[in-house]
């Protein structure tokens, strides 16, 4: 697995700079390792041979662990920063040069005594990887090829791999060299550019993360005898090969980085990420601790250095490195009041099934957008696991942000291949973008992207699915509240989908059926929003809109009115109509001679109950979308029969058409403007007053 993480492509692309990196960054602590084994060999590991013991003291000492760098730089968020270009073609040349080393510190510890059978082994050690790299490779070249199309993998393709690894492992066992060294070249030769590999992991990872992985750190962990460092003398060499080891990678590595011109403070996050220890360093200290190289108090304080540097790299990167963040600053955040600028749209999607409603939402706005076509980036936002496969996927899509898709990405990422054919179709740029993220910080990266692509709105579908019978399936609750932050503090105007099916049943780019619109407008900034973007929709030739606006019937009845905004009901009122006063002329009941032929009709509804009345429209089945804003300056609504403000996501309305189950088909889009009072609270406010 260690073996398929890396990339062969990659590493021969990062060019010699990168190669003198790494050598920089082994070199010193190496060296080092040497003077210290010296010491250790009169002391310590009196029975070990010199050899051997250098080699397997210095790996330890310098080389990256490579996975574990790559997990620590997906959390903090660098995998996209410019430093992560530099550090991660590094680590995997020191990967690979690790378990090179590996391979010549078991040949020469063998048990035979005649000093040209080290030789023969690493004569043989090479042939066995030249026949893997040119013979065996070709092989899974082929077998990768097979796959490729497809959603899964077959069993047989698992089998065969699975072969592979034991007859590799069973080869170098059988020349003379670990067998982990014949699984690692085996994973090296499997080719990364397209899915085969990451359907292997995901075949596999399961298995061996948490069964085998365990197990290993367990058996490393009881090898490892704290008890053994009883004296002041074994302190010492602790302290000496802590010091070596962080002196010598850090040393090394920011003089190379200065080298290159960069900031001091970026140069020796550089160093502290260079020196990241982990599974590797493990495994050949294990596997030196079985040969009978190291000896309990050795193997101890080894497995004790490479903890305490694995555990300085996070905050040391932290306090650090801290990447310039602050977005290029931008004016149109929302579509109230801009007509003429370029709309563009982030769409933030983490599945396939809300796409052709959202594309839907796209098509019909790109008519609003001729004189400065419509600009659209899709994220496919994915969950940040332990997961190797998730790291892989979020390396992948490091690499190929805001590039078109190649060969590698056509097979893995489908949601981004559909864009891709859409804007190809529809003749609209697309902008292809991919976070993988832990999902209690994705939002963050939503944030980031926005503000970097200057988009006037963020489409985020809700985790929702109705099925045929109208009952309600969440397709991954998780996510929904991924929305909800997504709405806090946005760089500007956010719209949540409801997909219920009807609207994006029926692709606007290839049918010419009809749409109707509804906007449900009860005052405030989110519902002008809202009639904002359903102007747009107005546009396409395919899409009717019917802008309805709700007056409050105080005199029928008690109820409870909520205020919402910040600003005085009489300015929000005066904000109101000068929206309206665009509809106000498209009147239904004042020009019934109108009443067909146009795109826009406008209609007033008297209520007592919002939540019962928006219900009501959406039964009926006259709209395939409905429009309407999160929060409103005012609402109506009955406490005693209808859910709690407080405790909805998408506002009063919003959230009783999200959750409303039976005959309901209509799609639903809660839309808040950016910096409305709404997008700074979690929930509606609680200031309530009676009528």
């Amino acid at each position: 697995m260690v073996g398929l993480e890396l990339d062969l492509k990659e590493i021969r692309k990062s060019g010699k700079m990168a190669f003198f990196i790494a050598i920089a960054g082994i070199g010193l602590p190496f060296l080092g390792g040497v003077g210290i084994a010296s010491l250790i060999h009169e002391t310590m590991s009196v029975g070990a041979k010199f050899g051997p013991l250098v080699v397997f003291m210095g790996v330890p000492l310098s080389i990256t662990a490579f996975p574990v760098l790559v997990r620590i730089m997906a959390e903090l968020k660098l995998l996209s920063t410019d430093l992560a270009k530099i550090v991660i073609p590094a680590a995997a040349i020191n990967d690979v040069c690790a378990w090179i080393l590996l391979a010549i510190g078991v040949a020469i510890s063998g048990p035979s005594g005649r000093p040209a059978t080290p030789v023969y082994v690493l004569l043989w050690g090479a042939g066995f990887v030249l026949f893997m790299i040119f013979v065996v490779k070709r092989i899974m070249e082929k077998l990768a090829y097979r796959v490729t199309g497809r959603e899964d993998l077959s069993e047989i393709y698992v089998c065969v791999t699975m072969m592979g690894v034991l007859l590799s492992a069973f080869t170098t066992d059988l020349i003379g060299i670990h067998p982990l060294f014949g699984a690692f070249v085996f994973g090296l030769i499997i080719p990364n550019d397209g899915p085969f590999a990451q359907m292997l992991i995901e075949k596999i990872e399961d298995f061996v993360t948490v069964l085998m992985l365990p197990l290993f750190f367990a058996s490393s962990g009881l090898k490892t005898n704290l008890g053994s460092i009883n004296s002041g003398r074994t302190v010492g060499y602790l302290v000496l090969l802590v010091f070596t080891a962080a002196v010598g990678k850090i040393s090394g590595t920011v003089l190379v980085a200065l080298s290159m011109k960069l900031q001091l403070q970026e140069a020796f996050a550089f160093g502290f990420l260079m020196n990241t220890k982990g599974l590797v360093e493990l495994i050949v200290l294990n596997i030196g601790k079985d040969l009978g190289i190291f000896d309990d108090q050795t193997f101890a304080v080894l497995v004790l250095m490479c903890l305490l540097l694995m555990f300085f790299t996070t905050p040391a990167v932290k306090a650090l490195y801290k990447p310039a963040r602050d977005p290029v600053p931008y004016t149109h955040r929302k579509l109230e009041g801009v007509k003429k600028d370029q709309l563009r749209i982030l769409i933030c999607v983490h599945g396939t099934r809300s796409i052709p409603a959202i594309l839907n939402l796209v098509e019909a706005c790109k008519v609003a957008s001729k004189r400065k076509p419509l600009k659209l980036f899709a994220m496919h936002m994915v969950e940040l696991t332990e997961r190797t496969s998730s790291i892989m996927t979020l390396s992948r899509a490091t690499k190929q942000d805001g590039k078109k898709l190649s060969s590698s990405m056509n097979n893995i990422d489908n949601i981004l291949v559909a864009f891709e054919a859409y804007g190809r179709i529809a003749k609209v740029p697309v902008r292809l973008l991919s976070v993988v993220s832990e999902l209690d910080n994705i939002h963050y990266d939503v944030w980031k992207a926005a503000a970097e692509k200057r988009a006037t709105i963020i489409l985020v579908p809700y985790s929702f699915y109705q099925k045929d019978d109208g009952s309600i399936e969440n397709l991954n609750p998780e996510f929904r509240a991924v929305g909800q932050r997504v709405m806090q503090n946005a760089p500007c105007s956010v719209g949540v989908l409801v997909d219920r099916g009807l609207w994006g049943e029926d692709q606007l780019i290839e049918t010419t059926i009809p749409h109707k619109v509804a906007v449900l407008f009860f005052g405030g900034a989110d519902d002008r929003e809202a009639l904002a973007f359903g102007l747009k929709l107005a546009e396409h030739p395919n899409v009717t809109l019917w802008v309805l606006r709700f007056v409050l019937q105080q005199e029928l009845g008690s109820c409870h009115v909520l205020n919402l905004d910040e600003l005085p009901n009489e300015e929000e009122e005066r904000l109101d109509d000068d929206t309206l006063a665009s509809v106000k002329p498209f009147r239904v009941d004042e020009n019934p001679e109108r009443s067909t032929g146009q795109s826009i009709y406008y209609e007033e509804h008297m209520y007592r109950s919002s939540v019962e009345s928006v219900l009501a429209i959406a039964r009926s089945g006259d709209f395939s979308l409905l429009l309407v804003g999160k929060g409103h300056t005012k609402i109506g609504f009955r406490p005693t029969l209808e859910r709690q403000p407080e405790s909805s996501d998408l506002g009063l309305v919003g959230d009783a058409l999200a959750s409303a189950c039976g005959d309901i088909k209509a799609s639903v889009l809660v839309i808040q403007q950016h910096n409305s009072p709404s997008s700074h609270k979690n929930s509606v406010s609680d200031h309530q007053q009676s009528i």
